[in-house]
């Protein structure tokens, strides 16, 4: 009975050991994979090819429009096709499509392009559609244009203002040299007329 007690002991010591090292080897085992949320793209969206599946996706689009030197960023939806990016959506319900800019290569997630009417853009996907909080509020090529020429117009009407009152001032600069020399000849006569009566014998 008495060598029975350190036998039994070591049977227990060699289990809990054994079982140790089988949760140490497990515990390694499991951290040798990544989380899943760590991948940027999932791989719906991803093509054979690389890039992107065809579809509506969530971006940052900035745009600079040299004429009035606005530089603006927003978040929208684009869509993609073929791996070019097709169309640029404004909240207001319109759009910018393909008919007003060359389709850019867009398969990185970037693109930049120049549209018809002379606006500098830069796009970069951030999401799948849905994903993102859109802007609510964002000014499109038309308002651009229509802030270029409601500015343009300001200036026009500067300029005349400024002409006008050029000639006013022009005007009054012309009236009071005129003033000056009816004042002068007025003076002349007035004085020739006292020279003749000087001249002239007195009668008695």
């Amino acid at each position: 009975m008495k060598h029975t007690f350190p036998i039994i002991a070591g049977l227990l010591s060699a289990i809990v050991s054994g079982c140790s090292q089988q949760n140490s080897n497990n515990n390694q085992g499991t951290t040798a994979f990544p989380p899943p949320h760590i991948y940027y793209r999932s791989y719906e969206n991803v093509n054979e090819e690389g890039g992107y599946a065809d579809g509506t996706y969530c971006a940052t689009v900035e745009y600079y429009y040299a004429a009035t030197g606005t530089r603006s960023t927003y978040t929208l939806e684009v869509e993609v096709e073929d791996n070019e990016l097709t169309v640029i959506h404004w909240p207001n319900g319109g759009w910018l499509d393909n008919t007003h800019f060359t389709p850019p290569d867009i398969s990185d997630g970037s693109a930049s392009f120049t549209s018809d009417r002379g606006v500098d853009y830069t796009v970069e996907i951030i999401g799948e559609e849905g994903d993102c909080g859109l802007s609510g509020y964002a000014e499109d090529e038309d308002n651009l244009l229509q802030q270029e020429e409601d500015e343009e117009e300001e200036r026009q009407r500067l300029r005349e203002e400024r002409e006008e009152e050029e000639e006013r001032v022009e005007e009054d600069r012309r009236e009071r040299r005129q003033q000056q020399e009816e004042e002068e000849e007025e003076r002349r006569r007035e004085q020739e007329e006292l020279e003749r009566s000087e001249e002239e014998p007195q009668a008695f």
